[in-house]
């Protein structure tokens, strides 16, 4: 698979690197030296060019690419310019950052194929984190759905999912997998002692989580459901096993 991502700040440089982490080809373009020289040990191709003469594009095989991102952070004319000219060059799929509601209308007349406001996302998944109990990361998938990364509840620890399988069925909220510490990680051993540590600190996936599955209480559980379900759930199963509770 091969990609062009043109514009380096933040948000392209995390593309880059995830794209290239997935084994793509990936053609990054900045018009700052400094941004290339970020990404250019881990892409196929770096290079600095002033996008916003759209010329040279003509020899990088646009046509070839199954992406085009234009990542711009900054530019709104630039921005349109390259994502016109990408059309013009037979660019298979268009990917434009939008950095204005004007600009976002834009880009849909024009039928781009994907439209993202990182900023817009990465809000929507703070405010989903910050509401709910013991929540870390969290993604808005529309219409009150989320997914959403959490600390085990105290109510889950030691328990299989097949001994709390009717709580997850009262909620409708669905384990989507685990993200446990590996035991003969350096970090993990770290993280025992130091909870400001990133939760994907030294983590691995479990993939499809067995019914005998034990949770553990340093577990980072993966959840899909309706975000007000998923609030209940996990102040229930906090709340299941507390001190209070117990008496």
């Amino acid at each position: 698979m091969k990609y062009c991502v043109i514009g380096l700040g933040v948000f392209g440089r995390s593309i880059c690197k995830h794209l290239s982490s997935l084994g793509a080809e990936v053609l990054a373009i900045d018009n700052r030296d400094e941004n290339v020289a970020y990404v250019k040990d881990f892409v196929t191709a770096a290079i600095a060019i002033d996008y916003t003469d759209p010329t040279p594009f003509e020899h990088y095989a646009i046509r070839d690419m199954d992406a085009v991102i234009v990542a711009l952070g900054d530019n709104f004319e630039a921005s349109m310019v390259l994502v016109m000219r990408m059309k013009e060059l037979g660019a298979k799929q268009i990917v434009a950052r939008v950095l204005s509601p004007m600009h976002e209308r834009l880009l849909k007349i024009l039928k781009i194929d994907r439209v993202i406001v990182p900023e817009e996302f990465a809000a929507r998944g703070l405010a989903h984190s910050l509401m709910m109990r013991g929540v870390v990361g969290g993604y808005d998938l529309g219409d009150n759905h989320v997914i959403i990364e959490a600390k085990t509840p105290r109510g889950l620890v030691g328990k299989t999912l097949l001994d709390v399988a009717e709580k997850f069925k009262k909620h409708d909220v669905l384990l989507v997998t685990v993200k446990r510490l590996a035991p003969s990680s350096v970090i993990g051993k770290v993280l025992g002692q130091d909870e400001t540590m990133s939760p994907d600190a030294g983590r691995h996936t479990l993939g499809k989580p067995a019914l005998d599955c034990k949770f553990n209480v340093k577990d980072i559980l993966v959840l899909f459901g309706a975000q007000k379900k998923l609030s209940r759930f996990l102040d229930e199963m906090s709340a299941s096993d507390s001190p209070k509770a117990e008496k």
